[in-house]
């Protein structure tokens, strides 16, 4: 018998940002292999998106509806899903995005073919609304059509530490079922991006990651949370501040710390700068959490390794701001 399969969905206001619900379902519920679960995680939608969920559900008996009411963070919907999937197998689908109508088989034979795996992540495509490609990635490679697709295959240790600093591999697919739930996206703090800490610790359970040939297609939406002005991206810092200790604790910093130095700093920098863009409006406690926030982020920066990597008049400028928290606070309250 086909292994059992469960596809975790969360799903907010999905019909006000796109009729994503109707999108989504069309995929799914197409896909060339049957034995599945739809985890479908209504996250606290006040447009129509229960409805729709539910409406779907009683054409298809594979579709498990839940709601529940919403956290403002992504983390505490793909818990739930996390929680509900029964499948030995399970992959991880945003709502706005979608996958060849082979993709969900496709993962399942490499599998088959390759026991050793833990995770196989389908090409990825990522491309803009306006369908302006941005890049295909083959697991830890970028390439340049999908046609150029060959298998590759690295281990856990070495996908985590491709992540130090900023990602140098794109997985969006099918975990073993005992992997996927080794670590709980309920992660100890409430934090944007609090799912990327997660991920890294699971892909380094995995003895091995590999691709496959189908093809994940995903958008990036210039009003997404990830890209939206809000308080909530001041929390980026607050991520690499644990992720840095992370990194260190497993002996994977120092190979990549300039890169991750270097981007902690523009993080930091962004976040200031949404700081006092916000101030005014945060009431007095929530102001002294995020100032606190951003000192401690500044305080674990490598001022050397980050001001070696300018040149010239960069090089001073950088350097100055560096030397103080209060300045660098300051400088990036009037510039724009």
């Amino acid at each position: 018998m086909q292994p059992l399969v469960s596809v975790i969905i969360t799903y907010f206001n999905s019909v006000k940002l796109g009729n994503f619900v109707e999108t989504s379902m069309n995929c799914l519920l197409n896909q060339t292999y049957k034995n599945l679960e739809f985890i479908c995680v209504n996250d606290g939608s006040n447009d129509s998106t229960l409805q729709e969920l539910e409406s779907f559900a009683k054409l298809d008996s594979r579709i498990k509806v839940f709601s529940k009411e919403n956290q403002k963070y992504a983390q505490y919907s793909k818990a739930y899903g996390q929680d509900k999937a029964s499948g030995d197998y399970i992959f991880l689908f945003d709502h706005d995005d979608l996958i060849s109508l082979d993709t969900i088989e496709k993962c399942v034979e490499t599998f088959n073919r390759n026991p050793d795996l833990d995770i196989v992540t389908p090409i990825i495509k990522a491309q803009f609304t306006d369908n302006k490609l941005k890049y295909i990635s083959n697991l830890d490679q970028i390439i340049s059509s999908v046609d150029n697709f060959e298998f590759r295959k690295i281990s856990g240790k070495d996908a985590i530490q491709k992540t130090v600093g900023k990602y140098d591999i794109h997985i969006r697919g099918m975990y073993r079922k005992e992997v996927f739930k080794s670590h709980s996206f309920r992660f100890s703090e409430p934090l944007l991006n609090a799912d990327e800490i997660v991920e890294r610790l699971i892909f380094e359970e995995a003895r091995f990651i590999g691709s496959c040939d189908a093809v994940y297609t995903h958008y990036i939406h210039p009003d997404s949370s990830a890209k939206s002005l809000s308080p909530k991206k001041i929390d980026i810092v607050r991520t690499d501040f644990l992720l840095r200790k992370i990194f260190i604790e497993k002996g994977i910093y120092d190979n990549r710390k300039s890169i991750f130095e270097f981007t902690a700093y523009k993080n930091l920098v962004s976040a200031i700068k949404t700081f006092h863009h916000f101030s005014h409006t945060m009431h007095s406690e929530e102001n002294v959490i995020q100032k606190k926030r951003l000192i401690d982020s500044y305080s674990q920066l490598d001022t050397k390794t980050i001001v070696s990597q300018f040149q010239g008049i960069a090089k001073i400028y950088n350097g100055i701001l560096l030397s103080n928290f209060s300045l660098m606070s300051l400088y990036y309250k009037f510039k724009k």
